[in-house]
């Protein structure tokens, strides 16, 4: 039966988690953080992230980070015995969160429709690059290409270098994690009306297109498309653009007038308070001052100047800034687990906005609950 002795608003509810790498695994410790009991059933070498370098401890750290507090069986689910077993813990679980592609699930005799004869009361979400439905629904894929499918490739890096990879997974989390989450708790909701679950088909590559809403409605309004690194939210206008200090980097986000104009202020520039928005050559004499300005002082000095000050400047900081941050800290947005041999390693919250996350334990060991959680299955109805 499900563990009911976690904390948070889904205590009670039982997830069984099939998904692997990172989409999918992170929906799961999101849905844990509100207190499911999130099974992980891993085939027989394990989640492929369990083997990813960098390791600590001897396992891989991104499984570490995306499966904190979960319990994790095996099964090989190719085999029918295993498949049965599965089926039954279905019987047991309020959702069900896979990656499989569609043919998989099919072969596997594990579709949605599958799922629901078992369970009608289950709600099962399956994240897929492309979807269940459409031309494109057997083409492999990963992050950067579903974010160069939506567009959203096309507006960042540089007007000469052209695109560049995001530093974060958009379409993973944007396009996949969150879609997921909200999408089963809505399900969860509706199903206390209707007694009856549903499926959710969430492609990664449709859930990054409204991640790019400004570009798209611009176009769509006849404007041009702008060059990588040329929109207005892209770096095209003064206000809005990253600068290079002395040593260091600076964003600045002064888009309000009232911003620029206090930006300008700090840097003695006060004759550029009227062009945050200036265009061609304008602009680009505009972004030399500003930059020749900024190449006085180091990142840090800056920072330091702007402290205080009603604008919108930060620093751009590095990971290693970012994890000895206090604030995060103390917010409970970075915390601290301990790895197999007993080294600790920082953790991240999946749903910083969630002010009493349920605690959770450290990633399972491989098939860790395996005696615990089959046991406890009912007979065959």
């Amino acid at each position: 039966m499900p563990d009911t002795a976690r904390l948070g608003p889904l205590a009670g509810t039982r997830v069984l988690e099939t998904a692997t790498l990172l989409p999918g695994p992170w929906a799961g410790l999101m849905l844990a953080e509100l207190g499911a009991e999130v099974i992980k059933v891993e085939p027989p070498g394990g989640d492929p992230s369990r083997h990813y370098p960098p390791h600590r401890g001897g396992v891989g750290f991104l499984f570490l980070l995306a499966n904190r507090g979960k319990r994790s069986v095996v099964l090989d689910l190719k085999r029918p015995p295993d498949r049965e077993r599965f089926l039954a813990l279905a019987r047991t679980a309020d959702a069900v969160l896979d990656s499989w592609r569609p043919e998989a699930a099919a072969r596997l005799g594990l579709t949605p429709d599958a799922l629901a004869a078992a369970n009608p009361r289950l709600v099962t979400c399956s994240i897929t690059g492309y979807g269940a439905a459409g031309p494109r629904r057997q083409l492999a894929g990963h992050d950067v290409n579903y974010e160069a499918w939506a567009g959203v490739l096309a507006l960042t890096g540089h007007p000469v270098t052209g695109p560049a990879i995001p530093a974060v997974q958009a379409a993973d989390f944007g396009g996949g994690v969150f879609p997921a989450v909200v999408g089963i708790l809505a399900a969860l909701l509706e199903r206390q009306r209707t007694g009856r679950g549903r499926h959710l088909d969430v492609a990664m590559a449709a859930g990054c297109v409204p991640l790019n809403v400004m570009a798209l409605g611009m176009s769509d309004a006849g404007l041009d498309d702008p060059a990588p690194g040329d929109g207005m939210l892209t770096g095209g206008v003064p206000c809005f653009r990253l600068y290079r200090a002395r040593t260091g980097w600076l964003a600045v986000g002064a888009l309000e007038p009232k911003f620029w104009r206090e930006f300008c202020r700090v840097l003695g520039l006060s004759e550029l308070a009227g062009d945050g928005f200036a265009l061609g050559e304008r602009r680009d004499d505009v972004v030399r001052l500003v930059e020749r300005r900024l190449a006085e002082a180091d990142a840090e000095e800056w920072e330091r100047r702007f402290r205080g000050v009603d604008t919108c400047v930060e620093r751009v900081r590095p990971p290693r800034d970012v994890l000895a941050d206090p604030w995060l800290r103390e917010a409970g947005v970075i915390g601290a687990a301990a790895d197999p041999e007993g080294l600790p390693y920082a953790t991240f919250r999946a749903l910083p906005a969630w002010p009493d996350p349920s605690p959770l334990g450290p990633a399972p060991a491989l098939g860790q609950h395996d005696a615990e959680v089959f046991a406890a299955l009912p007979e065959k109805p």
